[in-house]
């Protein structure tokens, strides 16, 4: 009974003007939803010993992301901004329970020096506690035990060695 009234609702929605075309923007959003949630629960590529491995596609050039299993695995969030304070939401859930962080910000030369965009995360909120600063396409392979969880970030200019 359910399954006629759910298809006799969809022939007559097809029916009405510009119906058609707001059916198939629903089904577009709906894939890119879709896609979204599937990139993000996609686990990401391995990172060599060292860390500093790129973490793949999983992490786009000129976002941080943070993930939370180690050498870049499990749930990823992305970041472009400063962040205060990462909500507690799935959204940041790679931050908030983050063990492994990478920064896909790009380099360039100026002056005669290469500079980036570097990330300083900090384990509390409002930029405070202990810090870390990632190189721009660097990552930490897995934050220290000591460091905990990071619950901000901020973006900065710097020189790179």
């Amino acid at each position: 009974m359910i399954l006629v009234s759910a298809q006799a609702g969809a022939v007559t929605r097809r029916g009405r003007v510009g119906a058609g075309r707001r059916s198939a923007a629903a089904r577009a959003a709906v894939g890119a939803g879709l896609l979204v949630l599937v990139l993000a629960l996609a686990p990401g590529a391995r990172a060599g010993a060292a860390g500093s491995d790129a973490p793949g596609e999983h992490c786009s050039p000129g976002w941080v992301c943070g993930w939370t299993g180690p050498a870049y695995t499990g749930v990823v969030s992305l970041v472009a901004t400063d962040m205060p304070r990462f909500p507690e939401t799935t959204a940041y859930v790679g931050f908030n329970d983050g063990a492994s962080v990478w920064n896909g910000a790009a380099t360039r030369k100026a002056g005669g020096a290469l500079w980036g965009r570097c990330v300083t995360v900090y384990d509390k909120p409002g930029y405070k506690g202990r810090s870390l600063t990632v190189l721009p396409a660097r990552g930490i392979a897995q934050l220290p035990a000591s460091f905990g969880h990071i619950h901000s970030a901020r973006f900065h200019d710097c020189r790179l060695p």
